[in-house]
């Protein structure tokens, strides 16, 4: 009879900083009834992972469901899976973090489950051949990754029946590809389709072995799935189709396998993940092109022999993609400066460090990451706790570094409050404003930018409308919206989103053209370099359109940081030999966390929520948002106008598209005249 092995596993995780309520959800839809019924079929065998943060959650709040998984671990029924413990992108952390998180990880297990882990799971299967010698040298003896790795290195369908051994300087690694196939069959599909598949790949030696590894989570949490795997009984049928198919189905454990079976061979395996993030890495133009191309490809029926051919972009892609993405992961590599400079070995800083790391915030693709404040402010709230153990900052400090990696200075103003860093290639603006005693970054927005995925707006359902098809789809089948006549709040800003923002208005700009970022800017300050000419002072000799002229003016702005509070002095000059009449504004933008909270709001003499759109006249204002404990004031020399409004963003999640705030525009505005030669100059300040 003609035998297959099944090697079957899910990765479960919730990112650091993730809402409980969200946890208990995955628990109740996923987490708990996937092992329940699994209890109910002592023949399957099988692997899981669980991420480091979710798992010391799920231990503090469900010790039975821990006790439960053990008895399965000691049963030989499962197997567990490490990683990296807060699920780092491992080959963009640095390398001494792979291995400490890795090692991390696997003792937790062992005082957990009672066993050493040989298996981990990738995070994100993000591959770059460097890291084997790290997994190596943490304990890991195999991984799995997409069978998309494979085939990008020249491996055909039918040579991805096994695990093949790679290495890096001499730490060999064995590698299992994830069959794409099986990703797409299980639990949207039908039970018998996934049985006919596994059967079509039996032979007579039983060697071949098939690996279906992926999220927990699709078995209850991604839409549709919680009535289709449980309610309708998709997992009880599988489980005991696989039982009663066991004459010539081997669920084996990936170390039976292992111990059993030798390598298909060797193997080296390009910058990968899978097939799925490689296409939403791409550059948005790029991206839109390539899916154009998949799409052709598939109808002309050649996607399937031409797949191993193409291949996306890379997960650093996102580095350079969004630059909200960027500078997190400069400011973890800051800290990380700082940890080796002072030699720390305290676990305490290393752990706030490390949950800095944790990959969700990094990018975007379907699933929200980048798009979600509260999974960015999380990963900035444990890199300022981190930093201000290492560097507690008594008295005021100014560095000079390139913080964000782009080849030029930035300037880092720090003290026991406050650290501000200071973009002068990009506007002079500000692109950190971290309030060091409540660990949060008050900018901390996003920048509203066209996806490719804005295309299929139109052709959006709604989760009641999924329901009446009767059947689960994966989230790359179906298109979903949260709620509709989102397509008014889709905007593009033409620059990126930070504080300190100078703007030169003409006289028939708006406020419902500023905050459509749709108005006539007449400077060239917003987006361009101004020179360092002190310590923390900067100028922009640029230009302001006043009439038909084009009109030189000189840009002063100086930063001085006190005890509690940020002061900003702007200087401008009229350098041409007319008198000209300006509307100059500094742009803000402050995070809240949410637009229509009530203990979330800005207060000049009346209190308003972060989503309020007007204009108003005041010289003092707070900010406020009373859960995170953030009180600070934002003063002018007078009495200025200011214009307002909320920053959203259209994303698109596994729960289909939705609106995210993303922080709010804040701008107070001056219009004065200058003499030929005369100069004005104004000052604000923002207090703790």
């Amino acid at each position: 009879m003609n035998k297959v092995n099944f090697l079957f596993g899910i990765h479960n995780h919730q990112p650091v900083g993730n809402f409980e309520f969200v946890i208990e959800d995955a628990y109740e839809k996923s987490y708990k009834p996937f092992i329940e019924t699994l209890e109910k079929h002592p023949k399957v065998k099988m692997a899981i992972h669980f991420s480091g943060w979710l798992l010391d959650k799920l231990a503090q709040k469900y010790p039975d469901y821990i006790k439960k998984v053990r008895h399965l671990v000691e049963k030989g029924q499962l197997e567990i899976f490490t990683g990296g413990f807060y699920e780092p992108i491992v080959p963009v952390i640095p390398e001494e973090d792979r291995t400490s998180q890795i090692k991390k990880l696997s003792e937790r297990i062992k005082d957990l489950f009672g066993v050493k882990p040989r298996g981990m799971w990738l995070a994100e299967r993000v591959w770059e051949p460097q890291i084997s010698k790290a997994l190596a040298i943490a304990g890991v003896d195999y991984v799995v990754v997409d069978d998309s790795h494979f085939k990008n290195a020249g491996h055909y369908e039918d040579e991805l029946t096994g695990y093949y051994v790679t290495e890096e300087e001499g730490y060999t690694l064995k590698v299992f590809p994830i069959s794409k196939k099986l990703r797409y069959l299980i639990p949207f599909e039908n039970v018998d389709d996934t049985i006919s598949f596994l059967k079509s790949t039996a032979t007579s030696d039983g060697k071949n072995a098939l690996v279906m590894f992926d999220d927990g989570e699709k078995f209850g949490v991604w839409p549709g799935t919680y009535e289709q795997v449980y309610t309708k009984a998709w997992l009880e049928q599988f489980f005991t189709a696989l039982e009663s198919n066991s004459d010539w189905i081997d669920m084996v454990s990936f170390s039976d396998y292992v111990d059993k079976h030798s390598a298909m061979g060797r193997t080296y395996l390009p910058i990968s993940s899978y097939s799925e993030l490689m296409e939403w890495a791409f550059p948005t133009r790029a991206r839109a092109n390539f899916e154009s191309l998949i799409e052709n490809l598939k109808k002309n029926g050649t996607y399937e022999s031409m797949e191993m051919f193409l291949k996306g972009g890379i997960w650093r892609t996102f580095l350079s993609k969004y630059t909200e993405s960027n500078l997190m992961h400069k400011k973890m590599l800051y800290i990380h400066d700082l940890i080796q400079k002072e030699n720390i070995k305290d676990q305490n800083i290393l752990d706030e460090y490390w949950q800095g790391q944790c990959n969700d915030p990094y990018w975007h693709g379907v699933f929200g990451g980048l798009y979600l404040p509260h999974l960015r402010a999380a990963i900035y709230e444990h890199l300022i706790k981190a930093e201000k153990m290492i560097d507690p900052a008594h008295g005021s400090k100014i560095e000079q570094l390139d913080y964000d990696k782009d080849g030029l200075d930035e300037i880092i103003l720090k003290n026991k409050k406050l650290e501000i860093v200071v973009d002068p290639d990009y506007g002079g603006r500000v692109i950190e404003i971290d309030l060091r005693e409540r660990s949060y970054n008050l900018i901390n927005s996003l920048t509203r930018r066209y996806e490719v995925y804005h295309e299929l707006m139109p052709k959006a359902i709604t989760n009641d409308q999924l329901e009446k098809l009767g059947k689960a789809k994966t989230i790359h089948d179906v298109v979903l919206t949260k709620e509709e006549g989102l397509q008014k709040y889709l905007h593009t800003d033409w620059y990126e989103r930070f504080s300190l923002m100078d703007h030169f208005f003409g006289d028939n700009a708006t406020l419902e053209g500023y905050a459509s970022s749709v108005y006539p800017e007449q400077g060239d300050f917003v987006n361009q370099p101004y020179d360092i000419i002190g310590k923390s002072r900067l100028v922009r000799h640029g230009h302001v359109w006043v009439g038909s002229d084009w009109i030189p003016i000189d840009l002063e702005k100086s930063f001085n940081l006190k005890p509690n509070a940020l002061e900003v002095s702007y200087k401008i000059k009229n350098s041409s030999d007319k008198k000209v009449s300006l509307w100059f504004g500094s742009e803000m933008t402050f995070n809240l966390m949410s637009g229509d909270s009530d203990d979330r709001y800005f207060d000049w003499g009346e209190k308003h929520r972060a989503s309020y759109v007007g204009a108003f006249e005041t010289k003092k204002l707070s900010i406020v948002t009373e859960y995170e404990k953030v009180y600070v004031d934002l003063e002018t020399d007078d009495i200025v106008k200011y214009w307002m409004y909320p920053i959203y963003t259209i994303s698109y999640s596994e729960g289909g598209f939705e609106k995210v705030y993303q922080g709010t525009s804040l701008t107070p505005m001056w219009k004065f005249s200058l003499l030929p030669g005369e100069d004005k100059i104004l000052k604000l300040s923002l207090k703790v």
